[in-house]
């Protein structure tokens, strides 16, 4: 998803994020002014910078900058209440990116010994159905519980109590860039779908390597 920018250019249309920028950018009170005459370019580099950074320990976090016009000076684009929050976003990833490695290399692991052990896995259908009672389960609760409850809750049970996680459009570009929580949303719903397919694919290949182990068995 890094690499291509989490969608950030197909979201930028879908959810009208130029439209967005066009109607806060300028009314921004943090005096960081002209955002809005940005160019998409311009902003899709931004984002793709942050994503970088955040993946980097949060290097260069604090010297991203914009200039909306080549004959005026670059600004800063993030305050610092903002970087302090997207640091605090890049310790959360380190820590879970070598849980990720460890999931993938045991996934690896349980895969090899159900192929060693000739277990089967649910059929197909089965599969399909769990990932969309799953699915379903987990909108119902957060439509139940609102999608903006649930934002704010994860960000209080993650991130220090004295560091600012909430910015009001008018108070940061950054959020202003993103059209924050909408774009997080959406590249949460592509994650849950780009897993639900690497774990159809993973299904369908277990079962095809069993039944080729199956069928070498009996010729045997």
């Amino acid at each position: 998803m890094h690499t291509v920018n989490y969608g950030y250019d197909f979201w930028y249309s879908q959810l009208s994020i130029n439209s967005h920028i066009s109607k806060f950018a300028p009314q921004n009170r943090t005096g960081k002014s002209g955002f809005e005459k940005t160019t998409r370019e311009q902003r899709t580099a931004l984002f793709r910078s942050i994503g970088h950074a955040v993946n980097n320990s949060g290097e260069g976090l604090r010297t991203l900058s914009y200039q909306a016009h080549p004959k005026t000076k670059p600004q800063l684009l993030l305050t610092d209440a903002e970087a302090t929050h997207l640091e605090d976003v890049a310790n959360l990833i380190d820590i879970l990116e070598p849980i990720g490695w460890g999931a993938a290399v045991l996934l690896i692991v349980l895969i090899a010994l159900a192929l060693v052990g000739n277990f089967s896995l649910p059929k197909l259908s089965a599969s399909l159905l769990t990932l969309l009672v799953i699915a379903l389960l987990m909108t119902i609760t957060i439509a139940v519980i609102g999608p903006q409850e649930v934002f704010k809750g994860l960000h209080e049970a993650v991130f220090p109590d004295d560091h600012q996680w909430f910015f009001y459009y008018q108070d940061s570009l950054m959020t202003t860039l993103m059209k924050a929580p909408d774009i997080f949303y959406a590249i949460g719903a592509t994650w849950a779908l780009l897993a639900a397919v690497v774990y159809l694919l993973i299904s369908m290949l277990f079962r095809t390597l069993n039944q080729q182990k199956q069928s070498k068995k009996y010729v045997s």
